[in-house]
């Protein structure tokens, strides 16, 4: 027997040698697999395969869909303005609330919760478990369902949807149970008292934990929620428990280091255990401190008992807003008017409000430029108002013994903080005596509330169509103009159309070597060759001057500007945005975009106040720069204006039986008539004849207007410096100034 398991074992020594191998490799690799039935946090971890599988679960068809991310491709350089100013800025609503729910208690807790505190905050959403369309069982808004029935994936799930769904939107994010009544008034002091650069996750403690307690409410902040989502995975993988407490503390811990947090920036967020709870325990409860300061309180079983609560914690916070108006109350008594604040105390004597000397008439030093003017209607409407308002009070508190006969001074001041004060000096006559005496008195017009006033929808994508006109003395100017264009808007493809138009003279040449306007060609030339874009095109438009004595000149002739427009638009189209400048104008990317914003088609033109420049002789400063020693807005400047093609037509229109349209070069004869030659302003035509267009004027530091001499004489001001600068030139080289004149 020996022989023959001797002789078996020797034929098969490879065989058997083969299964002791492969038994002895077999028992290191199952040492690592635990067949019992104990488990240890090790073996509770998922693959990246199924963390994956949990975290695009499907939501319920009544939750918003939120798509994977397509690959993006190249990106272009054209910066595009959100369509509201909120988003450009990052401005979010504070406070987003999540409701974790189930099924038997949508009807019940959750609509309760809903009906307290969902016209409140500025977003509340239920989560539960839903295998069908949550419209047919439940008539809840805001229910999100999710078909992953693995509750202990939940927190992950909410976390992954409100990341992706709501990060933009929300400054804090605040998660609770449905048998978790919430104070949201003292909820929302809490958020609106922390920084939004924290970190926050705040709540309660769990008993001997680091994590923050679900039941008791959990706030965390923006910043929170995106490094949780960037870290959901990991999270899923490590869910060790069911809790969901404990698998959203480690989620957070993980992702950004923090712990559960009772007090952030002195800010706590309390909650209150019940016992028990009904009217006799309320009673109770309203001497404990505890109860009265809570954010949350729990756990609330009976339907009826959150809208109990509710009412309890509203009247608390009535008797909270009674006692700060009676506070409040007792300080208005020293302000006049009564609850009106005083004025702004000025910081230096350069910053006093204005304080103007009027009478019945006229207004006096009304600003830097005026001496005397009269009043305005609406001005003298206004005082009159005020004077019988006045005399019938003196009339009512001493009747039978004065009557007013004539206001001696008048002063009044508007300051912007608090509103327009009227001093009034008014004579009466003393009906005992015949005699006059001068009473002084006070007058407050406050400011009312502000008023959002909605305007039409614009952006800064739109393509600029400006109108240079450019005449036979000017060329030289206007290259200057051209290679400055070139550098600031052309060389950053801007979306602009540039249209020179080109006022001939009757009998000067338009062609070959001896046109004047040859060069100018040349450049529009090399810079459409340079620049082809759709966007981005230059142009020229020749116009033929009738014949006259002497040279016409836009000067003397102003109301050439209407012909230069009407004969310009029909090129460029009614539809366009278009802007009107003169080769003294420097213009820049920051000015275009303005008159993009400002310049609304059907609603409003644009007509800035430039910067202009003092003359370089007097100031003896070489760049243009705005500052009070190199120029100053000029306030009598209104040929530079922006408007819509159609708007200026409507507008034209009006005003035909007086300046009359120009259709073709031979039309311009008609404006060159002793009584409108003097008509070219454009935006005096919108101001009379724009029916419904809103004409808005202000100072644009971006729009600068170099030093030329100043033909119309009837400027006030022909800014030639400040009165420093005269008075030092008067006092150094008094001989030379006439020839500045």
């Amino acid at each position: 027997m020996r022989k023959i398991t001797k002789k078996f074992i020797s034929e098969h020594i490879y065989l058997l040698l083969g299964i002791v191998i492969g038994l002895y490799i077999s028992s290191f690799i199952s040492a690592g697999l635990d067949l019992s039935c104990t488990t240890t946090e090790n073996n509770l971890r998922v693959d990246k395969r199924l963390a994956q599988e949990i975290i695009n679960s499907s939501i319920n068809r009544l939750a918003p869909k939120i798509l994977p991310e397509k690959p993006q491709g190249e990106q272009k350089s054209t910066f595009v303005r959100p369509r509201y100013y909120s988003t450009e800025l990052g401005i979010r609503e504070k406070l987003f609330v999540g409701i974790f729910t189930s099924e038997n208690k949508v009807n019940s807790h959750a609509v309760h919760i809903n009906k307290t505190i969902g016209h409140i905050v500025d977003k509340i959403k239920f989560f539960i478990t839903a295998q069908y369309k949550l419209k047919t069982k439940f008539n809840l808004t805001g229910l999100v369902g999710f078909t992953d029935a693995r509750s202990k994936y939940r927190p992950f799930q909410v976390i992954k949807y409100v990341a992706d769904t709501f990060s933009m939107d929300y400054d804090y994010y605040f998660f609770a149970n449905d048998y978790t009544f919430i104070n949201v008034h003292r909820l929302q002091d809490v958020v609106d008292k922390i920084s939004v650069s924290m970190d926050v996750y705040l709540g309660t403690k769990v008993m001997g934990s680091s994590y923050c307690n679900l039941e008791a409410g959990i706030v965390i902040s923006n910043s929170v929620l995106r490094a949780a989502r960037k870290y959901l995975e990991w999270c899923i993988m490590n869910a060790v428990s069911d809790d969901y407490s404990e698998n959203i503390g480690r989620c957070i811990h993980h992702s950004l280091n923090l712990s559960c947090q009772e007090s952030v920036q002195d800010q706590t967020m309390p909650s209150f255990k019940l016992k028990e709870f009904n009217l006799k325990s309320l009673q109770t409860l309203s001497k404990n401190a505890g109860f009265n300061v809570a954010v949350t309180v729990r756990p609330v079983i009976a339907n009826d008992d959150f809208f109990r609560l509710n009412a309890y914690f509203l009247k608390q916070r009535l008797e909270m807003y009674n006692r700060q108006i009676s506070e409040i109350s007792k300080s208005l008594t020293d302000s006049w008017p009564a609850g009106q604040r005083p004025g702004a105390v000025p910081a230096t004597r350069f910053d006093m409000p204005r304080q103007q000397y009027f009478n019945m008439t006229h207004i006096f030093l009304p600003d830097d430029f005026t001496i005397l003017r009269s009043h305005t209607e609406s001005e003298l409407v206004d005082i009159q108002n005020i004077l019988k308002d006045v005399t019938s009070q003196v009339a009512a508190q001493h009747p039978k013994e004065y009557e007013f006969r004539r206001l001696v001074n008048g002063y009044k001041t508007f300051d912007l903080s608090r509103g327009l004060d009227y001093t009034l000096d008014l004579g009466f006559r003393d009906l005992h005596s015949g005699k006059e005496i001068v009473k002084r008195f006070e007058v407050c017009k406050p400011l009312g509330n502000v008023e959002f006033i909605p305007v039409p929808y614009v952006t800064e994508n739109a393509r600029v169509s400006i109108i240079l006109p450019v005449q036979e003395t000017e060329v030289f100017q206007a290259m200057h103009f051209l290679e400055a264009f070139d550098t600031s808007v052309l060389a950053k493809k801007e979306k602009t159309l540039l249209l020179l138009v080109l006022l001939y003279q009757y009998n000067s040449e338009s062609k070959g070597s001896q046109d004047v306007f040859a060069k100018l060609k040349r450049f529009v030339i090399q810079a459409s060759a340079k620049y082809e874009n759709e966007d981005l095109k230059i142009s020229w438009l020749s116009i033929r001057l009738p014949q006259a004595k002497f040279p016409l000149l836009m000067e003397n002739n102003k109301a050439i500007h209407f012909a230069v427009t009407d004969l310009a638009l029909k090129k460029i189209g009614l539809h366009s945005l278009t802007l009107v400048l003169d080769v003294w104008a420097y213009v820049t990317v920051d000015f275009l975009n303005r008159v993009r914003m400002n310049t609304i088609e059907d609603y409003q033109i644009f007509c800035p106040i430039p910067f202009r420049q003092y003359s370089p002789f007097v100031t003896q400063l070489a760049h243009l720069e705005v500052t009070k020693m190199s120029g100053h807005f000029d306030r009598e400047e209104f040929r530079y204006v922006a408007f819509y093609g159609s708007d200026y037509v409507k507008a034209r229109k009006e005003t035909e039986s007086e300046i009359p349209l120009i259709r073709t070069d031979n039309d311009i004869t008609k404006l060159l008539k002793s009584e409108t030659k003097k008509k070219g302003n454009i935006f005096d035509m919108f101001l009379q004849h724009g029916r419904d267009v809103h004409c808005m004027r202000a100072t644009e530091m971006n729009l600068k207007i170099l030093y030329h001499f100043e033909k119309d004489r009837n400027r006030m001001n022909k800014f030639y410096g400040n009165d420093a600068q005269l008075a030092k030139l008067l006092l150094t080289k008094g001989d030379i100034i006439p020839e500045l004149m």
